[in-house]
């Protein structure tokens, strides 16, 4: 998650990014995250960068 005083200015983009290129590097075959609904920029973010989404469920069982 970028700072609010760092939003809109591609810092989310550029970290992103460069995580991908490590991902390529280490010869990963895809990369996978989690974004809730609510964070609609975010998520509009992932889909420009490429990232489709998936149909999955995430699942949680609280132990405390």
């Amino acid at each position: 998650m970028v700072d609010e005083a760092a939003r809109g200015q591609r810092v989310g983009a550029a970290l992103t990014e460069e995580a991908l290129r490590i991902a390529r590097e280490a010869g990963a075959r895809s990369v996978d995250l989690t974004s809730r609904p609510f964070r609609g920029a975010a998520n509009r973010l992932y889909e420009r960068l490429g990232f489709r989404p998936r149909e999955s469920r995430v699942y949680r069982f609280p132990l405390g």
